[in-house]
């Protein structure tokens, strides 16, 4: 089983007005996975460091190379992959995951990468497909089991289907029993339980998401929601401030503003 590694790689999938901070997290989770050869580990361990790709190159046109050099590689494919879609060429990344699964069906990081990459090009009847052979592979990884769970929620939310919402809800609790300190499951769940009108539990995770990563600005635009609806004027005030003060992008801002400006926050 190979060692898993992961290279954040953001995800922007457009803003929706209405439970904006549900849809707001997925970026944090499109993370595709790199994978190091000849490694018998089940570990799962995760890391922001690149993996070594030495033996086939580090440039696209490196990797092009070898691939056209050994066609049958699964792993050359792999790392082009993965080097396509860190330079956003998605329909690329696309096509070389694709290719791997076909070399190596029980690939679970080259059916993950290729879930995120249908992900990002919202693709998402395919995204959860994937996701939901990755999860087959490997029941165990918590980053396969959030981003079915932010697959199924955004697809619960463009169609406003409950029993989409229900399948996020489950994905992300069993990320959240994997892995306990993962924020952007954190979010995805608090997020469902707002849907839910269940506002003082969608607090109490999303404080914890805050205490594990407190830079997150979802995290906070989703607490100051909860804290809106759960109608506690004042701290939804202040959070929607501590909001302000993150970097986001300006139409978080200005549904931030606006929301303040509703609530009379002073």
């Amino acid at each position: 089983m190979q060692e898993i590694y992961k290279n954040a790689i953001a995800l922007v999938v457009g803003v929706i007005v209405v439970g904006l901070a549900i849809i707001l997290f997925l970026r944090l989770g499109s993370d595709v996975v790199p994978q190091e050869p000849g490694l018998e580990d089940e570990s799962h361990e995760t890391t922001d460091a690149s993996p070594d790709t030495s033996e086939y190159g580090t440039t696209i046109a490196e990797l092009e190379a070898a691939v056209e050099a050994h066609p049958g590689d699964s792993e050359a494919h792999f790392q082009l992959g993965q080097a396509y879609n860190q330079a956003g060429m998605l329909l690329e990344a696309s096509s070389e995951f694709q290719t791997v699964v076909a070399l190596d069906p029980e690939n679970g990081a080259a059916h993950h990468n290729l879930g995120v990459t249908h992900l990002q090009l919202q693709d998402l009847g395919s995204a959860i497909a994937e996701f939901e052979i990755a999860a087959r592979l490997e029941p165990d990884d918590p980053d396969t089991r959030y981003q079915l769970g932010a697959a199924y929620l955004y697809l619960a939310m463009a169609g406003d289907d409950v029993q989409y919402l229900e399948q996020a809800q489950s994905e992300f609790e069993v990320a959240l029993e994997l892995r306990e300190d993962m924020p952007q499951a954190l979010i995805g769940l608090g997020n469902i339980y707002n849907q839910q009108g269940n506002h003082a539990d969608a607090i109490q995770l999303l404080e914890r998401a805050i205490e594990q990563a407190p830079d997150l600005p979802e995290a906070y635009y989703a607490l100051g929601q909860s804290y809106a609806e759960n109608g506690d004027t004042a701290n939804a005030c202040e959070t929607f401030a501590q909001f302000l003060e993150l970097d986001s992008p300006p139409v978080w801002q200005d549904q931030a503003r606006q929301m303040m400006l509703d609530l009379n926050c002073p």
